[in-house]
């Protein structure tokens, strides 16, 4: 039975990890002379009206209740010092330790034996009984733990039951460090009650994700246990522990237990982060989607004055130009048709992204050649191409795409029209496109100052300009739009800066086997 308990605790009568309220040592053992004693004056005046065998059935019995009460020393003292009281009080001669009679000493030795067993399996009951009482606490609080913390909401309330839990369980202090979203593991605040953490062990921890501390073989901290917040996918934090009696962490119950707490407090951590993760999206995908309808009812209610007025500034400047009048009324109507055809073609950009946003721009693939889509592209900028150098390189052998030719027209349109708003009025545009794999890559790329570091992918999102300062009108769609038709073809679109300066735009298509000419023209 023995076996059972840590050595340092076997005969201390104390509950493990709870050494306040026990008896001294040296209390218990007096408190067991005691009882043999009083075991002795009960026995004496028993001694005219009873045999022998009935007082030593009584000295025995004596040895349960110090058993019980005391521990394993305190009995083993009891039945030696019985067995003595025993031979010095009833044995003849009476008051000497001699034995004339050797009948006797086997009496003493199965007395002895008798009373140690009994000592033993008694204080061996006793401790099971502990021991059952303190796994339902244990079991009791972790319970009421696991409640508190299923009703959390926050991080914050996540730290707060568990270091309360901690607390209340194993004298001393604890904190719980916590890993918020920039991957910072957020330092304790100074309190009175809080034990001083040495932050570098803490963020150690988050590496090798191992125990550090008092019982633990890698870099023990002086007097604190260092536990890691382990969850499913990750390390949320750290569980810092300092008791007041460093022993109690030695015992294997407190262990269990206090990895127990830190892998629920560590599963809480990871439930909130994902509600508050899924709040978010679920907030975005709710802002995302108000913003689209009123982006799309704005665009298609305005659309139709627009045109209007486009239609009359035009009127209005060819009107001004066959009549005589002051000088610059035709270039002012000029300027008043080329304002409206710029607003008129922003609100198209925010129309055409929120129908690709909702699906509702449906996808007309044909066999298409680059070099015609490229063409008419190229046809559309003429204007804006007048002074400018573009080469076109596209392979003879370049097959055929199939696509929606308007979408990618349109992607075409807006790359170069970047190109040519961002860039010089006399640099050179290369547009170029090959075959690898099973993808078609078109490139376009300029001779400017590039994008900015670190911008390459947010110059795709909405309302995104590489130079948020720029004098060059716009809002941040051009690029967009491309990203959202090139994904709708199961393409994908990249930027980077080119060696030797400038920006490289390429997007991807997929690249199938045209059908043989017979069934192209069955199909027709």
């Amino acid at each position: 039975m023995t076996g059972d308990l840590p050595a340092s605790r076997s005969d201390s009568g104390a509950l493990p990890g709870r050494g306040k309220g026990t008896w001294p040592a040296w209390l218990r053992y007096a408190a067991a002379l005691v009882m043999s004693a009083v075991t002795t004056l009960i026995a004496i005046p028993l001694h005219q009206a009873f045999e022998l065998s009935n007082i030593v059935m009584l000295y025995l019995l004596a040895v349960v209740p110090v058993a019980m009460r005391l521990g394993r020393g305190p009995a083993v003292l009891a039945a030696v010092v019985n067995v003595l009281a025993f031979d010095w009080f009833f044995v003849p001669p009476q008051y000497t330790f001699a034995v004339t009679n050797v009948q006797y000493l086997f009496t003493f030795i199965v007395m002895l034996i008798v009373g140690l067993v009994i000592g033993q399996l008694t204080a061996g009951l006793r401790d099971q009984a502990r021991f059952a009482s303190q796994a339902e606490e244990r079991a009791r609080r972790l319970f009421d733990m696991a409640r508190d913390l299923s009703a959390a909401a926050a991080a914050e309330q996540v730290a707060e039951i568990g270091q309360r839990f901690v607390t209340s369980t194993l004298r001393g202090k604890s904190s719980i460090l916590i890993l918020d979203e920039d991957e910072v593991l957020n330092p304790p605040n100074k309190a009175r009650d809080l034990p001083d953490v040495d932050m570098a062990v803490a963020r150690w921890l988050l590496d090798p994700a191992g125990a550090s501390g008092l019982a633990a073989d890698a870099l023990p901290a002086a007097g604190k246990l260092y536990l890691p917040l382990k969850a499913p996918l990750r390390t949320r934090g750290v569980l810092v522990v300092e008791p007041v009696d460093p022993a109690d962490l030695m015992l294997p119950e407190q262990r269990r237990l206090l990895e127990t707490c830190a892998a629920l407090i560590a599963i809480a951590l990871e439930r909130v982060h994902f509600v508050a993760v899924a709040q978010r999206s679920l907030v975005d995908m709710e802002s995302e989607r108000l913003r689209s309808s009123v982006l799309a009812a704005l665009s298609h209610d305005l659309r139709t004055p627009l045109t209007a007025l486009v239609g009359l500034s035009e009127t209005l400047a060819n009107a001004l130009a066959r009549e005589a009048g002051p000088a610059g009324r035709e270039e002012k109507a000029l300027a008043i048709r080329n304002q409206a055809r710029r607003t008129a073609k922003l609100v198209d950009n925010l129309l055409e992204m929120a129908r690709l946003e909702v699906g509702r721009t449906p996808l007309r693939k044909d066999w298409q050649s680059l070099e015609e889509l490229v063409g008419g592209a190229l046809a559309m900028l003429e204007p804006a191409l007048a002074s400018r150098n573009v080469e076109v390189g596209l392979p003879t052998d370049l097959p055929l795409v199939l696509c929606d030719g308007v979408l990618i027209e349109r992607v075409l349109f807006n790359l170069v029209e970047n190109a040519t708003k961002y860039t010089p009025a006399d640099s050179p545009i290369r547009i170029a496109a090959h075959r690898g794999g099973d993808v078609v890559e078109v490139i376009v790329e300029d001779r400017g100052p590039g994008l900015p570091p670190g911008q390459e992918h947010a110059i795709f999102d909405k309302f995104t300009r590489g130079d948020p300062e720029s004098v060059v009108p716009g809002l941040g769609l051009g690029l967009a739009i491309c990203r959202a038709i090139v994904e709708a073809h199961r393409g994908t679109i990249r930027a980077v800066n080119r060696d030797g300066g400038g920006a490289r735009f390429s997007f991807t298509l997929p690249a199938e086997e045209p059908p043989s000419e017979p069934e192209a023209a069955s199909i027709a």
